[in-house]
């Protein structure tokens, strides 16, 4: 599916019983991908990208992780050894992968990737060819979260920090629910005409988008922490 008219595309994650997440695919003069999931679903995803998009593993050049539990990032190592996709993500979130998140990966009976992590996403613009992406630090769901935000198009990409109608997990390693909560006020605050978010369906509209914000707030406090 795209979304606004500067190559943006969501490729939701399929029924399949496993548990994996929404990838989106940036289209432009350099070709960004950010979470591709898991492994052994893989294939499925490349051949619905290439199918919409016209492009191929090998011309992405960089691979954005919104953070690092498996459902997200489980193709991370395949995808450096087959293409060496320069991979990306946060500092905070690297540390964690290398320590309290491997138990996440245990959690889902899968090994941890390898070194594949070849640049560090820090707070501020990316610029990637003819786009410039927003990085925002949003912890909560794990320590080094991020969402990515097109301001072209007004498209947000959440990862698990919020969902339609809900918000990420924070029972797991490294969550903080006042963390979390203090990110959605955050992301609250930009001019979002999208949400697109880790798992589920698309938020469109800029009404819709801040209809949803409300929603999740109300949530938050009713869970107490807000």
């Amino acid at each position: 599916m795209q979304i606004g008219k500067s190559g943006i595309h969501v490729f939701y994650s399929q029924p399949t019983g496993d548990v994996c997440c929404n990838t989106v695919v940036l289209n432009g003069r350099e070709k960004i991908l950010i979470d591709p999931g898991l492994y052994h679903l893989w294939p499925y995803l490349e051949k619905a990208i290439e199918k919409e998009t016209l492009v191929s593993p090998k011309d992405f050049s960089l691979l954005i992780y919104t953070h690092s539990h498996p459902d997200h990032m489980g193709a991370a190592s395949y995808l450096d050894s087959a293409y060496g996709m320069p991979q990306a993500m946060t500092q905070e979130e690297k540390s964690y992968l290398e320590g309290p998140g491997q138990s996440v990966y245990s959690w889902f009976g899968v090994d941890p990737p390898g070194p594949v992590i070849s640049r560090v996403l820090k707070e501020g613009p990316l610029e990637v060819g003819d786009r410039t992406l927003e990085i925002y630090l949003t912890p909560g769901h794990t320590p080094g979260s991020v969402c990515v935000f097109e301001p072209r198009e007004g498209v947000l990409v959440t990862g698990d920090l919020i969902f339609s109608r809900s918000f990420g997990r924070v029972d797991l390693a490294g969550g903080d629910p006042k963390l979390l909560s203090e990110s959605v006020r955050r992301m609250e605050a930009l001019d979002a005409r999208a949400v697109i978010p880790g798992h589920g369906p698309s938020v469109i509209g800029k009404d819709q988008v801040r209809n949803n914000f409300h929603y999740i707030f109300r949530l938050l406090e009713e869970c107490g922490y807000m």
